[in-house]
């Protein structure tokens, strides 16, 4: 018997094979894919940690040491603990609830020490997201670099924030005022001090988002810059007693 190919029968027969035809092909190839897809992610995120430090063309897995802030204490990451926090980097509301065991890179070289820390908020239409990259600096917390992205804020507008333009602006601002107080900010009328970038024209809702995000974001991780400083400047005036002291030997024996 003849099929009647242009039966409702045979239409709705012929659609639902289709359907199943290219959904199990779709199933399959999202199913193979998978890997390389999450390949993609991570090297993405090693990526942005590296041009935050400054220093994209090292390779991450050779310079960076991956860790967790515990009770405002730096504890290296132990190797089978590294897939999580790169699974936390990738789950931006679970970020950005998290209050303990957060995140954080540290890459020293040429004796100095930074480190990169991840940030989330909300921007006028979506999530923001980035990381920023932290050096102490006589006696403050300086950002040495930063990068941001977006879901969908206004191209042209608050979609600025993911050019380098506006992530250079940060670049040298001090976290804290002479009170001690978290200061960095998009200043909207222009940057007026060390700590202001300029704020982007029409977007103000983003850079009011940015704001948000660096403060709340960084101010997890006060405890550990805090302690961090300080131990930085007790470094430092142990130093100087030292050289106060062979200062004193050199002298006492040119003396003798």
């Amino acid at each position: 018997m003849a099929i009647n190919k242009n039966s409702n029968l045979y239409i709705i027969i012929y659609t639902i094979v289709m359907v199943v035809i290219v959904g199990a092909l779709l199933a399959f190839l999202a199913t193979s894919l998978k890997p390389q897809q999450e390949a993609n992610v991570l090297n993405e995120q090693k990526v942005s940690i590296m041009k935050a430090f400054g220093e994209a063309e090292l390779n991450f897995d050779d310079v960076v040491t991956m860790g967790r802030i515990t009770d405002g204490q730096f504890v290296a990451v132990e190797e089978g603990d590294v897939a999580a926090i790169f699974a936390l980097l990738g789950n931006r509301k679970a970020l950005a609830e998290a209050e303990n065991e957060l995140p954080i890179f540290q890459l020293d070289k040429d004796g100095v020490t930074k480190y990169v820390l991840p940030i989330v908020g909300k921007g006028l239409w979506g999530d923001i997201w980035g990381y920023v990259a932290l050096q102490q600096v006589e006696g403050n917390i300086v950002i040495t670099g930063i990068v941001m992205d977006h879901a969908g804020e206004t191209p042209g507008l608050g979609a600025e924030i993911a050019t380098e333009g506006v992530q250079k602006l940060f670049e040298g601002k001090k976290l804290y005022d002479a009170e001690g107080q978290f200061a960095v900010r998009m200043q909207k009328g222009g940057a007026q001090n060390e700590y202001q970038v300029d704020a982007i024209t029409g977007g103000t809702k983003t850079s009011d988002g940015v704001n948000a995000m660096l403060a709340t974001s960084i101010g997890k991780y006060e405890s550990f810059l805090r302690g961090a400083e300080a131990e930085v400047e007790a470094d430092t005036e142990c130093c100087g007693e030292c050289c106060a002291e062979e200062a004193n030997v050199e002298l006492n024996n040119e003396e003798e």
